[in-house]
């Protein structure tokens, strides 16, 4: 049986995934696998302009893909 707190570490994951992903630059985008920042010039200064939905949308994507493999671990693989 899966328990809610295990469930939190995957959030927890997912959060440094997105974290880490952020920092992937793809020709002008940054994010994997969704392009949640983009960079914006004005007046000489560079700063980065982030996407809330798709910033949100990458965290659920990544949560419900480690949560969707830690269930398939613990129910087939480690099964008691």
């Amino acid at each position: 049986m899966i328990r809610v707190f295990s469930l939190v570490w995957t959030l927890i994951i997912s959060l440094a995934v997105v974290g880490l992903s952020f920092f992937y630059i793809r020709g002008d985008a940054r994010g994997f696998p969704f392009s949640f920042a983009r960079e914006i010039v004005t007046e000489g200064n560079t700063g980065f302009h982030l996407n809330g939905y798709l910033l949100a949308f990458d965290i659920i994507f990544w949560w419900l893909l480690f949560s969707i493999l830690w269930i398939v671990l613990k129910n087939y693989v480690f099964e008691n």
